[in-house]
């Protein structure tokens, strides 16, 4: 094997390898053992004719192709290794001749990462709070989810169930057309289309109504953009919504915890800063990722990001699939064709790879690091707290696969501690530590986005 390289832009480098005739031979050899059993030649029985009569049966050249197929990564593959390249994405490989062969390689190269003055970075903290309208909002949620609904003899008001047959026409086609419909007239709703709830107001019982309206100029469904639909509507039935007493009865009834309705204020009150500060507190990541990444200056593979793009293009299939779409289905609903999609994710690929690279480098440069030690003691505290059987779950953990992925997530959140931190002003600026290093060898995929949901 010859290899050389050509410098390419953007942490790309190419590589044109040439295959030596004794390395074709030995996956040509592999080809012909593997047709001569399954090749019929007349005159010969299965397995016995010789590599000669398979090569004129078959052709050289087909057998020359089959064997390029096992021959082109491992080369690919022992010439990375050769020239100690740090590769980052699978490379884009062709061959572009066939005798001798040789290879054309293209390479994305882990690209260096100058993390900038990121102990400078201060980001305030939001104070959460509670506050008595949001409350008595949570206790109005609560009595609504009690509620019944009651039928009544007046008409249709917003936040009335209406039981409905509805037909719906553009031109001679209907798309729509159903009976005994449970509809909630909620004001400003996009359900079926904005405007259709609207249309309901004032209407009786057992009364019959025509409208028409347009379909929005952006609504998902390219075929029926713009369009105008003609509505008729016939309200079968009209109930309201009924709301229990607010008293101390009902608080009792909700969890069978709470005494009174001031209890279920300050539970209320207790889950809302709770959730509040949750929230807070993954938003103060992700402008503490952002100020990180922005500080940042690195050189991104091609490459790399048209691999995440087909990652992230894959990811939005299996999605489709599992809810019986196919790819194919939703570039017609949307009008665009796959090159089209793809330039619609290639910002978030460029995102998503940045971010993890970042966050990467921060953490070598940091020395954040997860011991087994701290795996263990994850894997303990996790199966304490568990209301899972503790045998089943620890079963589960304590496979290779289970602390891995234990060992990622004190990572990340280990990163992101150390990040908030700093950002916090918490931690003391270390001027002799180096701001360019290398990206380790991590994973690029999803891994920002684990950084804000993880930590």
């Amino acid at each position: 094997m010859k290899v050389s390289q050509v410098e390419d832009a953007q942490n790309q480098i190419i590589l044109n390898i040439e295959v030596e005739s004794q390395e074709l031979e030995e996956h040509l050899h592999r080809v012909y053992q593997r047709a001569v059993q399954r090749v019929n030649i007349r005159g010969f029985r299965k397995g016995k004719a010789p590599r000669s009569v398979v090569e004129r049966e078959l052709g050289r050249d087909a057998m020359v192709e089959d064997a390029l197929e096992s021959l082109v990564p491992q080369i690919t593959s022992n010439a990375i290794e050769e020239q100690k390249l740090d590769v980052i994405a699978t490379p884009k490989v062709k061959v572009i001749h066939n005798d001798p062969v040789i290879i054309e390689a293209t390479v994305a190269i882990r690209p260096q990462v100058e993390l900038g003055d990121y102990y400078q970075h201060r980001i305030e903290p939001q104070k959460v709070e509670a506050t008595p309208e949001a409350i008595e909002e949570g206790v109005e949620t609560l009595r609504r989810e009690s509620g019944t609904w009651e039928p009544i003899e007046r008409p249709v008001a917003f936040e009335d169930m209406v039981t409905i047959k509805v037909i719906g026409q553009i031109d001679e086609n209907v798309i729509m057309d159903d009976t005994g419909v449970d509809y909630i007239v909620s004001q400003n709703s996009t359900n079926p289309m904005p405007g259709f709830a609207e249309q309901l107001v004032e209407m009786d019982r057992n009364e019959e109504r025509t409208f028409s309206i347009s379909f929005p100029e952006d609504y998902p469904q390219n075929d029926l953009a713009g369009k105008e639909c003609n509505f008729t509507v016939t309200v079968e039935e009209v109930k309201e919504r009924k709301l229990p007493e607010l008293n101390d009865e009902f608080a009792q009834s909700l969890t069978g915890e709470l005494e009174t309705v001031d209890a279920l204020r300050d539970k209320l009150r207790d889950d809302i800063l709770k959730y509040n500060q949750t929230m807070a507190d993954q938003n103060y990541q992700e402008q503490a990722i952002q100020a990180l990444v922005d500080g940042a200056q690195l050189d991104l593979p091609p490459l790399l990001v048209d691999n995440e793009v087909e990652h992230m293009l894959s990811e939005q299939s299996d999605a489709m699939r599992r809810q019986q779409l196919s790819m194919e289905d939703y570039m017609n609903t949307v009008g665009k064709s796959i090159e089209e999609i793809q330039e619609e994710i290639r910002p978030s690929a460029v995102e998503r790879i940045t971010r993890s690279l970042v966050l990467s480098a921060l953490r070598e440069k940091e020395g954040i690091e997860v011991t087994p030690e701290e795996v263990e003691e994850e894997l303990n505290s996790m199966t304490e707290a568990s209301t899972m059987e503790r045998e089943s779950l620890k079963q589960l953990l304590d496979t290779e696969n289970g602390r891995a992925s234990l060992s990622s997530m004190l990572l990340t959140r280990k990163t992101m501690e150390k990040l908030t931190s700093i950002t916090k002003g918490e931690v003391a600026t270390t001027s002799s530590n180096p701001t360019t290093v290398d990206s380790n060898k991590e994973s690029t995929e999803g891994e920002s986005e684990k950084g804000a949901q993880d930590a």
